[in-house]
């Protein structure tokens, strides 16, 4: 790469989505062309570069997101301005994260945003009994905070390298979390070349309103004691969102995690950087294939999150489009938009916000803040500050966040990033081994 982009490349969007091939990750790169076409002046283009974890699935998936953009942005100039393009990985095999880090820091001259969608629900099937008997008597939560999942206990991926030495991997974990946070530390120096036209680059996590921290253990970061490895991997999710941006995470967060050993060179180049900034989103409560359902099942639980929606859930989103509000709106919003939102927050007292994609009962889209374990709403203490929040409806049991429980969930979020830190570094001199020794054995 040289030291300057060009004035062009200043004003067009790169933005990378992971796990596009269908569903919500699918749906994220519609609506990212649609909300970009209605929203960015002419001069200004988005390229979108979506994962999928095989060549033929790209090709599929390119093919749809190009008809869509020609039947939803039916004018030739317009849709001209929205550029796709393919990449595979596999979130689970750490080498090929890297892989693709080589390929993207190769051919793209920064990085907007990266939405870290792709993952996996970890779960073996249901307890019907419970399932049935929860939805039939308390409809609302027992589909947006479901007790009935049934997950394997201590599942591991496949060995990464041919490395004897090699420490134990959580299967959901690093699907979910650390190949995502492998692939963000990675491609840092494209993100902080990311200055115009929506300000800093950003890491938009897309977590669960299923997270809670109730289901996260530091002493189990990996999750591969517990029940719920996937509930586990999305509280951890929010944890390093939400507090990164706090002085006590700094010195991994920032100092770390967002600095780089391939920084550009040059001084008018540095001049040019930016840190990143991190962000969580969530889709609500959308019907789609993460849990494998029959047919008569599935339509049975598009029924079950539809009447949970007209009874007042304000999270069953149901379409995937709907459920994308949420990532798109922190992905492809100006910098002003995005501080604008947080400033309620800002001012009494809190941080980061965890923004939800929220449905009226008879559709009506929109973000909202999620109340969180530990966290409140946007790391307020006391009575939520925003109009919407006091009058959303709540999970049962919530109570106003306390200054207690915040310092505690700030103190996690130290030690989260500590050990997420630790864990990156050591995982990272293990690659680096096992590439030398792939490259010596290619040359003999």
């Amino acid at each position: 790469m040289g030291e300057y982009i060009p004035l062009q490349e200043e004003r067009d969007l790169y933005i990378l989505v992971t796990g596009a091939n269908s569903g919500l990750g699918f749906s994220i790169c519609c609506r990212l062309a649609d909300e970009f076409l209605s929203s960015h002046p002419d001069d200004e283009s988005l390229t979108i570069i979506f994962t999928t974890r095989s060549a033929r699935k790209a090709q599929d998936t390119r093919r749809q997101l190009e008809q869509h953009l020609q039947s939803s942005n039916p004018s030739p100039s317009d849709s001209a301005r929205v550029k796709f393009v393919s990449e595979s990985v596999d979130l689970g095999d750490l080498l090929s994260v890297r892989s693709l880090t080589r390929r993207l820091l190769e051919n793209f001259p920064k990085l907007d945003a990266i939405i870290l969608n792709a993952g996996i629900g970890g779960w073996s099937g249901l307890d019907w009994p419970a399932a049935i008997w929860g939805v039939c008597t308390d409809l609302i939560h027992q589909t947006t905070w479901p007790k009935y999942k049934l997950a394997a206990v201590g599942k591991l991926t496949n060995r990464q390298t041919k490395e004897e030495e090699e420490p134990q991997l959580g299967n959901t974990f690093c699907s979910n979390v650390f190949g995502h946070y492998m692939l963000a530390h990675n491609v840092v120096p494209l993100l902080k070349r990311a200055n115009s036209p929506n300000g800093t680059g950003r890491v938009v996590w897309v977590s669960s309103i299923e997270a809670t921290i109730k289901f996260f253990d530091i002493n189990d970061m990996q999750g591969l004691r517990t029940l719920a490895p996937y509930e586990s991997s999305k509280a951890l999710t929010d944890v390093l969102a939400l507090t990164s941006d706090l002085p006590g995470t700094a010195p991994w967060a920032v100092d770390s995690f967002m600095r780089s050993d391939t920084e550009l060179e040059g001084t008018k180049a540095k001049a040019h950087l930016s840190t990143p900034t991190v962000h969580v989103s969530h889709p609500g409560i959308c019907a789609t294939s993460i849990v494998p359902l029959i047919l008569p099942l599935a339509w049975a639980m598009v029924a079950a999150f539809f009447g949970a929606r007209l009874l007042g859930s304000p999270w069953h989103t149901l379409d995937t489009y709907l459920g994308a509000c949420s990532p798109v709106f922190l992905a492809l919003s100006r910098q002003s938009e995005l501080e604008d939102a947080e400033s309620p927050y800002r001012q009494g007292g809190g941080g980061r916000v965890k923004w939800g994609s929220s449905a009226s009962r008879w559709g009506k889209e929109g973000v909202a803040s999620t109340e969180t374990d530990g966290w409140g709403n946007g790391g307020v203490v006391g009575a939520a500050v925003v109009d919407a929040d006091r009058n959303r409806r709540r999970k049962r049991g919530m109570v106003d966040l306390t200054q207690e429980q915040k310092e505690s969930f700030e103190d996690l979020g130290r030690q989260c990033w500590k050990q997420m830190e630790e864990l990156r570094i050591k995982w990272d001199g293990i690659l680096d081994q096992a590439e030398q020794r792939a490259a010596a054995e290619k040359t003999q």
